[in-house]
Parts: C-alpha cells; structure tokens; sequence
C-alpha cells in the first residue's frame, strides 16, 4: 500500500482523495483511493469540537480534563478537536497549548490546528506559514481545519483550497477539515479542497434535504464522511435530529453556547464545552 495508514482508537483512515487531484498536484492511486473508502464508509459518527477556550493550568483545567474524561469513557466513538491560540498558531509556542494537544491526542481525540482563509483572501503563501507554524510550535497537532472556505464557482478560490490542502497533507497533517459557514457547494466536493467540509453551522438544525444535499449542484453524490455539521445556540438537545446529522455527515456537534455579534459574552459560541456532549457521546456509542 503507497498511502499512509492511520489506526486508532475505533477509526482509520487512508490518506487520499477518491477523485483525483488537479493538475498541479500528484495523481491518486485509484487502489488506495478505492481502500480509503471502503474504510472510510465503515468509520462511526463522531464529534467536532471547537474549543476556542484557553486551556489554563491544563492538569487542572475543568474543561479539558471534562472532555478527556468523556472520550476515555467513550473510545469507540471518534473526536476531533480544535484549538485556536490566536486566530491560528499564533507568533510563538504556548506551553498551555502544547500540553492540551498532548493530553488530548493521549486521551484519543484527533486535535486539529485553527488557520484562518478569510474566504480566500488570506494570501496563500500566509496560509502556507500558518500551517508550517503549527508544525514548528505544536507537533502533537494531527490535522488541519481551514476557516471560512470561499463557497463560488471561482477557478481561483477552487486552486486556492486544493493547494492549502495539499500542501497540510505535504506537512503530514490529516485530516484537513474546511468551513465555508454555509451549506457548501458541489465543486468544493467534486475537487480535493478539503478531507471534511462542513455544511452546516447555524443556531438551528439542519434540515435533512440540505444535509443530504440531494439537489442540483449539492453534494449527495458524495460520502458522508466528507460532510460535518455544528449546531450553536442550541438549549435542549433534540435526539431525533441529532440522528438526522449523524446519518447525513460524519462529524457533528451541538452547543447551547449562544452567538450574537456584537454581545459582550456571546460572540463566541465555541468558548466553551457543551453541557450535551456526554449525551452525544452516548448516542453516538449506541
């Protein structure tokens, strides 16, 4: 086998894409393309975390030690989980951030470094040095996740993605996930400009037709497992549509965390741990 093999903690994973990649990049083993999907197909449903929270005094931190718990009481069911220093990696190390990365890839969740596309009008080259950074201050990071994804038909913005994405995977990161905040496109799945996209994150859920993105231009014609989706501002978790998000995309979360711009104390609706996340974890280990 000529791709790199992942295996742990209940999942694994091929690295590849199952179409090839543009011209500008190397050409996709149709086998290990082929393998990467039948285990892939096969992979449970998951938890996407973003904890944008500082993780303080780490050893003793509510927090993190509060998700670490819950994954170890669940280990089947698979959690990525981002950190964001500073709007990406930051200027230097954090000590604080390295030992959450450690902690949290030693207790089996799969921690992905923050970098910031601005829609494409990051400069690549800007994007490039954000990914390198994570490498250079935080080697335990494992994958990628690319913020505020273009969601247009623009040729441009298409290379832009498959480029940042091919040159996380150049670095060894995997996976690399992707959010445009909207439902996403077909050309954005159609080509290799993310392992993950997400389609979904809003303060409602979503409803099933554009999870399953079973329309002209959506993304259906697509695996499940290339989809997430968030849910914020969320007080009583619904079960039945949880179910609905577990069985359209591979990766999902819900927070009761509120966000309104421009409110002192809810612009962030990921500075916190979402108080259904042992919930969720029990649903997704049925």
């Amino acid at each position: 086998m000529n791709r790199t093999l992942m295996i742990g903690l209940g999942w694994l994973a091929l690295v590849g894409f199952d179409s090839p990649v543009s011209a500008e990049g190397p050409a996709v083993d149709p086998t290990a393309a082929a393998q990467r999907h039948v285990v892939l197909s096969q992979q449970p449903t998951g938890l996407l975390i973003p904890l944008y929270l500082y993780p303080a005094n780490i050893h003793t931190n509510e927090t993190y030690n509060r998700l670490i718990a819950l994954k170890q009481a669940h280990p089947r069911v698979p959690v990525c989980v981002i950190l964001d220093p500073a709007d990406g990696p930051g200027e230097q190390a954090d000590g604080n951030y390295k030992q959450a990365a450690l902690r949290l890839g030693g207790a089996g969740c799969v921690v992905l470094g923050y970098v910031s596309t601005r829609y494409a009008k990051q400069p690549l080259e800007q994007v490039k040095t954000d990914i390198g950074k994570w490498g250079t201050f935080y080697r335990s990071i494992h994958g990628i996740f690319l913020d505020e994804q273009s969601y247009d038909d623009d040729e441009a913005h298409l290379k832009y993605y498959e480029q940042a994405t091919q040159f996380a995977h150049s670095q060894g990161y995997w996976p690399v996930f992707a959010n445009p905040g909207t439902n996403q496109i077909e050309s954005y799945f159609k080509r290799p400009t993310a392992d993950v996209i997400v389609v979904h994150e809003n303060e409602t859920y979503p409803d099933e037709k554009s999870l399953k993105g079973d329309y002209f231009g959506g993304h259906a014609d697509y695996p499940a497992y290339r989809r997430a989706s968030l849910v914020h501002s969320m007080k009583v978790l619904d079960e039945k549509q949880v179910r609905s998000m577990a069985r359209h995309t591979r990766w999902i979360y819900v927070t009761e965390d509120q966000y309104k711009p421009n409110t002192p104390g809810a612009e962030n609706p990921w500075d916190s741990l979402s108080t259904h996340t042992e919930t969720l974890l029990k649903l997704l280990d049925r």
